[in-house]
């Protein structure tokens, strides 16, 4: 009977850690439930910038190259030509988008842009953000040409197939490699929800000066403890992909490591509220311009050292 019972509790063993394994293998291959709400459109013409080949990948770019410190977004799973991700838009009282008035009539605060007339609310979004502040910025096409659809035929999991983190990290690093032979003396990194695994990879290299982390998809423990450079991490309070006492771990792996480190946890928002937010929401825009701020004074704090 003992060997009997032995033998059974072996098994019991083994499938639970067979069935930890699956769960895990499975959740490398989908998405918090979060990313399939509210997918924007692209947009090839939004935005003050171009798009030209960075190290054999198309890319959005903002900003003069004579700012000499570059910083890299890496976008979710919905592309580089999403339209929070780039461009300048205006939503009117009607929340209907416009061209951008004459700059001298504006009125600049912090990361809101409010015209006192015509318009009532003005976002200047993350990459033309990040140019406005004195970088280079540069969203590259991941997924040439091939971002997420959703209510396609391919599903999640099939679609990271074809476009999964391990070739987004090898694609980062050559674009970067790019930058540093156009000049740049230091880059920095921050990735979005599929981006945010890509730039953990990254920080576990000197590729970058310092990383910002939005709603990351994925990232371990084990990630973490291998950051060799400064992290932030924005987190969003409804997201289970990142829960409290996981950010803690990450925090206490960061500072055991003497990694500088900081770590927020935005209330009342959704997994993917920085990049995939709705105008009309203006709790949330305010959170996600909050996070932008956040995002540029983390990375300005390291790369204006250079």
């Amino acid at each position: 009977m003992a060997k009997i019972a032995q033998v059974s509790v072996l098994k019991l063993a083994f499938f639970v850690t067979l069935s930890s394994f699956v769960s895990l293998s499975l959740a490398q291959k989908t998405l918090s439930r979060h990313c399939l709400e509210n997918p924007p459109t692209p947009n090839s013409t939004y935005g003050a910038g171009l798009v030209k080949d960075i190290g054999g990948l198309k890319a959005y770019v903002s900003g003069h190259t004579r700012s000499r410190l570059a910083i890299l977004l890496v976008s979710d799973v919905y592309g580089y030509q999403a339209p929070h991700l780039r461009y300048v838009h205006f939503s009117t009282p009607n929340h209907r988008e416009e061209h951008a008035p004459n700059p001298s009539t504006l009125i600049t605060l912090l990361d809101y842009v409010i015209y006192c007339d015509k318009f009532s609310v003005v976002v200047v979004d993350i990459a033309d953000k990040v140019a406005r502040a004195g970088f280079y910025a540069v969203v590259p096409d991941f997924f040439f040409g091939d971002p997420y659809v959703v209510n396609s035929s391919r599903t999640i999991p099939e679609w990271l197939k074809i476009h999964g983190t391990d070739k987004g990290f090898e694609d980062a690093k050559t674009v970067i490699a790019a930058l540093r032979k156009e000049g740049m003396h230091a880059v920095g990194a921050a990735g979005f929800c599929w981006g945010g695994k890509v730039i953990v990879q990254i920080a576990n290299t000197d590729f970058t000066k310092a990383t910002v982390l939005l709603h990351p998809s994925w990232v371990t423990l084990d990630d973490i403890k291998a950051v060799k450079v400064p992290m932030s991490i924005l987190a969003a309070e409804l997201d289970n992909g990142t829960p409290p006492e996981l950010l803690k771990q990450f925090e206490e792996a960061l500072t055991a490591n003497k990694v500088n480190n900081f770590i927020k946890i935005f209330p009342k928002v959704k997994h993917g509220w920085t990049v995939r937010y709705n105008e009309t929401d203006i709790p949330t825009v305010k959170a996600a311009n909050e996070a932008h701020k956040d995002l540029l004074d983390w990375l300005s704090k390291y790369l204006r050292k250079y």
